[in-house]
C-alpha cells in the first residue's frame, strides 16, 4: 500500500486562481466543471433531517425506479466507490495490473496505485481485447475526452474479462443524458456478471456534485463486502433526501435532456466556430455536458487557456487539451461576447 503518494491535481479550482490572480477570478465565467450548468432545483428541506442518522432504504427504492435495477451499494459520490474497489479486489488478484485510459479521470489510476497495483495505459478500447490484464477501467463516456464506446465494444471487453477471471470497472458518471448507452441496459440483476462493476453518479447530469452520492452495481457476491468497506452511514441524511427527490423528478429529467440538446445546438452553431479559431483546432468531441478540444501541443493549450482568462472565461486545461462545459442558456451570450472580444484583440488577430 502506498498512501503517501502525491494526489492528482483537479481542475476548476477557483480558490487557487483567486489566490494567484486576485478577486477578479471570482467574476470569471466558470466552465471548468462539466456538471450541468442548469442543475436540478434544490427545494427547501426539513431541518429535522440534520438530526437523523441516515437510512438508505427510501433512496434505494427511488434509485431502483430510476436505474431500472437495485443498486448494490450507495457511497459518498462515485469517488467513494472508486476508492473502495482496489481494497475489495486486493485479495482476489495474483498479479495486480490495472489498465486505465491514458486520457481519463486521474483518480481511477491513483486509487489503484495507492493499493500497490501496477498501472498500464491504453489508448483505444480495442487494445483491451488484445492484451492480458486483471482489471480494466472504462469511462463511458470518457471524461475528459468525451469519447463514447458502443455497447457492443463494452460487451466484448466484458466477455474478455470473464474469460480471464478478470474485472471490468465502468464509470458512467456522464451517461445520464444518454442512458440508452449504459451497460445497465444490458444486464439482469439475477444474472449480473461477477466480472462487472458499474458506477453511477448524480453529480453531472443533475448537477448535485455537492450532495456526494454515487451508486455501485455489481454481482451479489460482492455486495456485502462493498457495503462494509464503505461503512454504515456514508451519505448524510439531507443528501439522501435530495437525491431521492431528484431521481423521482421524471418531469425535470425529460425537460433537462431536451434543454441540453437545445443548448448544445446553440453552442455548436454560435460558439464553437470561435473556439475552433482560438484553439486553432477542430479536433473536438461534443458530449452532452461538455466539449473537449485536442490542441497542437501542451504549450499552445496553456497559452489559449491564459488568453481565455484575459476575457474572464475559465476552462479545464489538460496536457494538450481543453474541456469547455456546456454553458447555461443565459451564459451562452456572455461567452460569445467574451470570445468576440478576444478575437478582436491583437492576440486574437494573430489567432485568426
Amino acid at each position: 500500500m502506498h498512501f503517501d503518494l502525491v494526489p492528482p491535481k483537479h481542475g476548476g479550482d477557483l480558490a487557487y486562481w483567486q489566490r494567484k490572480v486576485g478577486a477578479q477570478a471570482l467574476a470569471w465565467l466558470d466552465l471548468s466543471s462539466a456538471c450541468n450548468r442548469e442543475p436540478w432545483p434544490i427545494p427547501a428541506i426539513d431541518p429535522a433531517l440534520w438530526n437523523e442518522l441516515p437510512d438508505q432504504a427510501v433512496l434505494m427504492a427511488q434509485a431502483t425506479r430510476y436505474y431500472g435495477m437495485r443498486p448494490s451499494a450507495i457511497g459518498a459520490g462515485s469517488q467513494h466507490i472508486i476508492e473502495s474497489l482496489p481494497a475489495l479486489l486486493s485479495e482476489k488478484l495474483k498479479q495486480k495490473v490495472v489498465m486505465v485510459p491514458r486520457i481519463g479521470y486521474q483518480e481511477h489510476a491513483f486509487s489503484w496505485q495507492k493499493w500497490g497495483y501496477e498501472i498500464a495505459y491504453y489508448q483505444e478500447l480495442d487494445e483491451l481485447l488484445e492484451q492480458t490484464w486483471q482489471v480494466a477501467v472504462v469511462i463511458q463516456p470518457n471524461n475528459p475526452s468525451g469519447r463514447l464506446s458502443s455497447l457492443a465494444q463494452l460487451q466484448a471487453v466484458l466477455s474478455k474479462a470473464e474469460s480471464m477471471d478478470a474485472y471490468l470497472v465502468v464509470d458512467e458518471a456522464f451517461i445520464d443524458p444518454m442512458p440508452e448507452n449504459s451497460l445497465l441496459t444490458t444486464q439482469v440483476s439475477e444474472y449480473w456478471s461477477p466480472s462487472l462493476f458499474v458506477m453511477r453518479s448524480v453529480g453531472k447530469f443533475f448537477g448535485l456534485a455537492g450532495a456526494r452520492v454515487g451508486f455501485a452495481f455489481c454481482a451479489n457476491r460482492w455486495q456485502i463486502a462493498l457495503q462494509n468497506l464503505m461503512g454504515p452511514w456514508p451519505v448524510a441524511t439531507p443528501s439522501l433526501f435530495l437525491v431521492g427527490a431528484a431521481l423521482d423528478d421524471t418531469e425535470w429529467q425529460a425537460q433537462a435532456r431536451h434543454n441540453l440538446a437545445q443548448r448544445q445546438a446553440l453552442f455548436v452553431n454560435r460558439v464553437m466556430p470561435k473556439l475552433n479559431t482560438i484553439f486553432d483546432s477542430q479536433d473536438s468531441v461534443v458530449s452532452p455536458l461538455f466539449v473537449t478540444w485536442r490542441l497542437a501541443n501542451a504549450a499552445y493549450a496553456e497559452h489559449v487557456f491564459d488568453m481565455l482568462h484575459s476575457v474572464g472565461v475559465h476552462t479545464r486545461l489538460g496536457d494538450g487539451w481543453i474541456r469547455v462545459a456546456l454553458p447555461a442558456t443565459e451564459e451562452i451570450s456572455r461567452l460569445d461576447r467574451a470570445l468576440m472580444g478576444l478575437l478582436k484583440t491583437a492576440g486574437g488577430r494573430e489567432l485568426a
